[in-house]
């Protein structure tokens, strides 16, 4: 087996366990004349789906709105009655029925908070006619980091659910990862940026002055425009509000560079700026 079809198998696996646990949990429906292909073909198919459709959100990080447009495609993945994501310290989203049941959710995965092992739990509930009488913890991590949990309930105890329960929250877990890593990424380049406008070479800025200097007492005008071109090249350059500009004030500081280099270097100096 080659790597790259190794990788899909790895990461659609979780995804087809689920898929099948949803397919066992469907009642069967009458046939569409639009389905095609066999009931497990079809299952895989929507289990894929979800999947894409709650990627998106989780890709944002672990956040209230992140879980709420996440949580009701988890739970559709594990077809099961009810559902909802954690942090380390409160309900970001409950999707589902028993929705009383998220008052003694953190206490109940207190422990699995702690250790970052899952757990299963009856549910405790007083209400005879409340459907969730049993639940299954488990743990989403990034590093070993637990950033929170994903708890499932159902009727019963069940050990598909709560096996399927862990590959799903093992596929959230990669998505907080890619989350993380798209921050890394943006952190990274913001540091470079910072770090590029702080080695603004004090050469240029003493060799700019003394050009400006140079032309006080024989060309009062061209110094006057020099020095105004070098007050707002340093301000744009210096700029602290916001780490990104526009393409035509990028281009606009470069010919106020361009305009002090000039000063400096005169006819020895030719540029050609070609600009998509």
């Amino acid at each position: 087996m080659s790597g790259s079809a190794l990788a899909v198998l790895i990461v659609l696996g979780p995804l087809l366990l689920a898929g099948g646990f949803v397919l066992g949990r469907r009642t069967a429906r009458p046939e569409r004349t639009s389905d095609v292909g066999t009931p497990v073909e079809r299952a895989t198919f929507e289990t894929l789906h979800t999947a894409s459709l709650a990627a998106p959100p989780l890709r944002a990080g672990l956040t209230e709105e992140s879980a709420r447009k996440a949580a009701r495609r988890l739970r559709s993945l594990l077809g099961t009655d009810a559902l909802c994501l954690t942090d380390r310290e409160r309900v970001l989203a409950w999707d589902g029925s028993g929705e009383h049941h998220g008052r003694q959710v953190m206490a109940q995965v207190e422990g699995l908070l702690a250790s970052g092992r899952g757990t299963a739990f009856a549910s405790g509930c007083g209400d005879l006619d409340c459907p969730l009488r049993w639940g299954v913890a488990v743990p989403l991590t990034v590093d070993h980091r637990v950033l929170g949990t994903l708890v499932a309930y159902a009727p019963r105890e069940s050990a598909v659910l709560a096996r399927a329960a862990g590959e799903v929250a093992r596929w959230v877990s990669v998505q907080l990862e890619l989350a993380e890593l798209d921050r890394s990424r943006t952190r990274l380049i913001e540091a470079e940026i910072k770090a590029l406008r702080a080695q603004i070479s004090p050469h240029f800025i003493f060799n700019s002055l003394a050009a400006i200097a140079s032309f006080v007492r024989t060309d009062p005008e061209r110094a006057r425009e020099l020095l105004l071109e070098f007050a707002d090249f340093t301000r744009y350059s210096f700029r602290r509000h916001g780490d990104f500009t526009t393409l035509a004030d990028e281009l606009h500081s470069i010919d106020q560079y361009l305009a002090l280099v000039r000063a400096r270097f005169g006819d020895r100096l030719s540029v050609t700026l070609q600009v998509a």
